[in-house]
């Protein structure tokens, strides 16, 4: 054979296998195991250190995150304590506006111009932020309201017109305790 001749037979021969390759992958018999084999070869999953490090990841992002809404909780509580003081600050003044001394802010009184707020006697404890603890004098008011993160609050109201706020967390938390606080703030 001529080497024309070998090439012919080799193209011929090329072309035959791609026609047979074409015809045998288009056949519903051949396809499966082809499929099969494909997906076995992209089947995976993951590795032992891979799913090590997510978990490790979520517990570093729990150990921020955690405190940071505890921290949150507690500061509302502590909120929704002194909201209950201030409201008894504005309460108070409206009464001694009215009076020209504190010495009416009675509990009958303060619930008269303020029914939302649970109004306690001075000598009684508070027990939720929005229960105050009220002592009234001519000249002073005291009230204490405990938050339910376990801090009690204390508000004195002067006639001068200062006010001093104090918190602690003694479990007494009482107008009377408040009527002498002196700090600057909560």
């Amino acid at each position: 054979m001529t080497s024309t001749a070998a090439t012919a037979t080799t193209d011929a021969l090329d072309a035959e296998t791609k026609v047979d390759h074409v015809a045998s992958s288009r056949s519903p018999r051949n396809r499966v195991p082809r499929i099969r084999r494909s997906v076995i070869d992209t089947e995976g999953g993951f590795t032992l250190v891979e799913v090590m490090v997510v978990v490790l990841i979520i517990g570093i992002l729990l150990a921020i995150g955690v405190p940071t809404f505890l921290g949150a909780r507690n500061r509302a509580h502590d909120r929704a304590a002194q909201s209950s003081l201030r409201t008894a600050q504005n309460t108070a003044l409206i009464i001694y506006t009215d009076n020209a001394n504190f010495s009416e802010a009675s509990i009958t009184a303060l619930r008269a111009a303020e029914p939302q707020v649970k109004w306690i006697a001075g000598s009684d404890k508070s027990s939720d932020p929005n229960a105050v603890s009220v002592t009234a004098k001519p000249t002073d008011v005291g009230a204490a309201a405990m938050s339910n993160s376990g801090t009690c609050f204390y508000i004195h109201i002067r006639s001068t017109g200062s006010t001093q706020y104090g918190s602690s967390i003694d479990k007494s938390c009482t107008g009377d305790i408040a009527i002498s606080v002196t700090g600057d703030g909560w």
